[in-house]
């Protein structure tokens, strides 16, 4: 089953978009790392597919039971996953690796992982629709 991305892009001197992309292979994947590789794009949100809903206890409304946040930046892929499982984690990476705030997440500094290990991650995101095995994760 596929998982949909969604981020923003703020380009100078113009209207920030909005972008959505469906990945439903490891292709796919690739094509998304490239456009979040983007200087311009933000973190971007995403959602399997094939994992359940639930009703919020905030909203009533029915949600996804997970989120997985996803960014490009400064030669690192950054993640942060939630689940019911796995309240909120983000993966070991390189200590080298910057903080980086936005809108709804933070990426801890030393989170950062290589684009490769990054990419293999949401790639095994796509197959399994779960938390991804190919990195150490910690609480975030």
């Amino acid at each position: 089953m596929p998982f949909t991305a969604h981020w923003d892009t703020y380009a100078p001197d113009e209207v920030p978009g909005e972008e959505e992309f469906t990945a439903e292979s490891p292709g796919d994947v690739d094509r998304l790392v490239a456009l979040l590789s983007d200087p311009h794009a933000s973190a971007a949100t995403i959602v399997h597919a094939g994992r359940a809903e639930v009703v919020s206890p905030y909203s009533g409304e029915t949600v996804p039971d997970h989120l997985l946040w996803a960014l490009v930046h400064s030669g690192f892929g950054y993640l942060h996953y939630h689940d019911p499982d796995h309240v909120s984690c983000v993966p070991v990476g390189d200590p080298t690796s910057a903080h980086h705030h936005y809108d709804y997440t933070d990426f801890e500094a030393g989170s950062g992982l290589p684009v490769d290990v990054f990419t293999k991650a949401l790639k095994q995101f796509l197959a399994t629709a779960t938390r991804p095995t190919v990195v150490q994760w910690r609480e975030g």
